[in-house]
């Protein structure tokens, strides 16, 4: 009896497992295939290099708090532009945030989870990044069937709307690539999926700890230069 309860509670954890690594693929493989094609429906290949040139882009840019490695890719050297083929996941999301004239989220704003009634792309991505956290927090790396089954049907629901946004043959084209996805075999790049995910989830981390020092150095400046006024109003009386 012992080793059959064994048996079982090892298969229970691969299964968790596996559930896992299905959603880190979904979120990884599909995500960033989907994601690249709507930012290309809104900037289209032929016409990124004038986009990416233009001044008030680059502008846009220079606030948009990207890292090294992401202003690289989108200029690798003077007069040459990157491809979208080339960006990953948080990049698109940078740039969908900074260069495509999306509005905050109705009522909630970038980094709270949106309304519900709200299908809007922008409270879509906010949408894709929430998963994207529940995913990162597991953190031994299982899900049970209960909760995948919740979190696999969500997630398509948002990108089948992405998709439609698109066009219904596109609509067509990824809900069967999301069906087949679902019971397509794990392979051992299921695992860099899961990488990836982390590296995405790390980037946006470390991105917000950056803007808090700049905001708390910025506070530290301007109460500095409240005492410098407030001496320098006693000297004036």
């Amino acid at each position: 009896m012992a080793s059959a309860t064994d048996a079982e509670e090892a298969l229970r954890a691969t299964e968790g497992r596996e559930n896992f690594q299905r959603l880190t693929r979904l979120l990884m493989c599909g995500g960033v295939r989907l994601l690249r094609e709507k930012f290309d429906s809104l900037h289209p290949p032929t016409d990124l290099p004038k986009t990416l040139d233009d001044a008030a882009t680059r502008d846009l840019l220079k606030k948009a708090s990207l890292f090294k490695e992401q202003r690289d890719c989108l200029y690798p050297s003077p007069g040459t532009f990157g491809k979208s083929t080339d960006f990953d996941i948080s990049l698109l999301f940078r740039l969908f945030r900074t260069i495509c004239n999306l509005t905050e989220p109705l009522n909630t704003g970038w980094n709270n989870p949106p309304d519900s009634a709200d299908h809007s792309f922008q409270a879509d991505l906010v949408r894709i990044k929430d998963y994207r956290n529940s995913v990162c927090h597991n953190s031994k790396m299982e899900i049970m069937n209960s909760e995948f089954c919740t979190l696999w049907n969500e997630i398509s629901v948002v990108f089948l709307r992405i998709a439609g946004s698109m066009g219904d043959p596109k609509l067509d084209e990824w809900s069967k690539a999301i069906d087949e996805l679902l019971t397509a075999p794990l392979t051992p790049q299921s695992l860099r999926y899961v990488d990836e995910l982390q590296q995405w989830y790390k980037k946006d981390m470390d991105l917000k700890d950056a803007v808090e020092r700049i905001e708390d150095q910025l506070q530290q400046l301007n109460n500095q230069l409240q005492q410098i006024n407030q001496r320098l109003g006693k000297f004036e009386k």
